[in-house]
């Protein structure tokens, strides 16, 4: 029973036909009956497809990256049925056909052919004898002239070796000086512990201050009526004179004038505005001479 299908390899399209006794091997390596070129996912030796028991099978041959049969792994000799797809790789191998092998034509027993008779051999005709082919000189070449000599090339002068300076002796090492010990360590002495601190006395609490002390005291110029700026007023200060409520205003004088009041001019004295005359013998803008003078 032959099988086709047909190849998908990178978008061209391939058609295969098979006979029961061939074995289709497909990979990456060279001699492969498929052996797809540049194509990703394939291994070396991918997978086959043979003829067993009367069906075609598909079998992986331990690929990296697997044969699937209609998006199934492979893992043991599968059948392949007429319209399955298989991939390999980024191939792909699909629309799976059958077709019947032509059966041999049976061989049937025949009677044996009868000698035949050989033909009579030709007449043979006497050779002609053939002269001898005149000996050709060989053709001549012409001499080739002959090649310049190689120009010597310039030796390159070496130059002289410089002769090896001698070292110097090194200078002996002069001994060291002995390390003088150093002086042992004082032990120091050990400190004497401190004394116990004494214990701070209770501060007393403070007593609370009485509210006598801590009240304020009222201001009696604030509670005190408006007195007119013209009238008379004493400062009153209260606690300076005991018996004085805060307000009050002492007494006048004896002999005081109630306020508003004017004391009338002395005797002899002119109502204001009024100039004395001047005295005789003198004239106004004069000055009287000094004592004296």
């Amino acid at each position: 029973m032959k099988i086709k299908f047909i190849a998908n390899i990178k978008g061209i399209y391939f058609g295969y036909s098979f006979e029961p006794s061939d074995v289709v091997t497909i990979g990456r390596e060279i001699g492969n009956t498929i052996a797809p070129i540049n194509v990703d996912g394939f291994s070396r030796h991918h997978a086959r497809i043979f003829f067993k028991d009367g069906a075609w099978y598909v079998e992986d041959v331990g690929s990296t990256n697997g044969t699937y049969r209609n998006r199934v792994k492979v893992e043991t000799p599968t059948k392949i049925e007429k319209g399955d797809s298989i991939r390999c790789g980024l191939m792909e191998l699909a629309s799976f056909e059958f077709e019947e092998s032509a059966a041999p034509a049976p061989v049937t027993a025949t009677e044996p052919p009868k000698p035949v008779a050989p033909p009579p051999p030709p007449p043979v005709e006497p050779v002609k004898p053939v002269a001898a082919p005149k000996p050709v000189a060989p053709p001549v070449k012409p001499a080739e002239p002959p090649k310049p000599a190689a120009a010597p090339k310039p030796t390159v002068p070496v130059k002289p070796v410089e002769p090896v300076k001698t070292v110097a002796p090194l200078e002996p090492v002069a001994d060291l000086e002995p390390v003088t010990p150093l002086e042992p360590v004082t032990p120091l002495e050990p400190i004497t512990p401190l004394e116990p601190i004494t214990p701070l006395e209770p501060v007393e609490e403070l007593k609370p201050i009485s509210p006598a002390k801590t009240a304020k005291v009222p201001n009696p110029m604030a509670s005190a009526a408006p007195v007119a700026p013209t009238a008379l007023r004493r400062p009153t200060i209260p606690g300076l004179k005991p018996g004085l409520k805060p307000g009050l205003k002492l007494p006048q004088k004896g002999g005081a004038l109630p306020t508003g009041l004017k004391l009338p001019p002395k005797a002899g004295a002119l109502p204001t505005g009024l100039k004395l005359p001047p005295k005789p013998g003198i004239k106004p803008g004069l000055k009287m001479p000094g004592k004296g003078a």
